[in-house]
């Protein structure tokens, strides 16, 4: 990741899906996710197993600002090897969701995911909804109306890959 940097709360992330270990790691890695999400997830799943690995009740007993990076490779170790694909998809669907939700906030939403379309590597399922490409149907008639497209469009992809993944 070259420019997109949003560390995602936990909240946020488990509203909307589960993550691995693997995936876990991704996202603090290329600093997509808060490291205290990461302390919450292990908690979560202390509480959800018999006989939780040492890594996991070391990571749910972090304290905010304490290193957590190392537990999380050691949990990501244990579990099966996932295609890289397979989990920047999932950080792909994240992030656009939490600019969609927070696109208020941003002066240009739209600039946003035309960074996070350079950032995932041009995925070929956002063309639909970057700006810069080639438009899809006709023109509106006016800047406006072809925006709204573009952010319906948007609103469209994440439906669509949100119900596949909705806890």
């Amino acid at each position: 990741m070259d420019i997109v940097r949003l560390r995602l709360p936990y909240r946020f992330i488990r509203d909307r899906l589960r993550l691995t270990w693997r995936e876990v790691h991704y996202g603090l890695v290329n600093e997509l996710l808060d490291p205290e999400a990461a302390v919450a997830f292990a908690i979560e799943q202390v509480g959800e197993l018999e006989a939780p690995p040492s890594a996991l009740l070391s990571l749910a007993e972090q304290c905010k600002g304490e290193p957590v990076l190392e537990l999380v490779e050691q949990l990501a170790e244990m579990e099966p090897k996932r295609s890289e694909d397979e989990i920047r998809r999932k950080w792909l669907y994240l992030v656009l969701a939490w600019i969609y939700e927070h696109r208020h906030e941003y002066s240009d939403p739209l600039q946003r995911v035309e960074e996070v379309y350079a950032d995932f590597g041009y995925p070929e399922e956002l063309a639909t909804f970057v700006r810069y490409m080639p438009m899809v149907g006709p023109d509106l008639g006016s800047k406006n109306e072809n925006e709204r497209r573009l952010f319906q469009r948007w609103k469209q992809y994440l439906d669509d890959v949100g119900s596949a993944w909705s806890p």
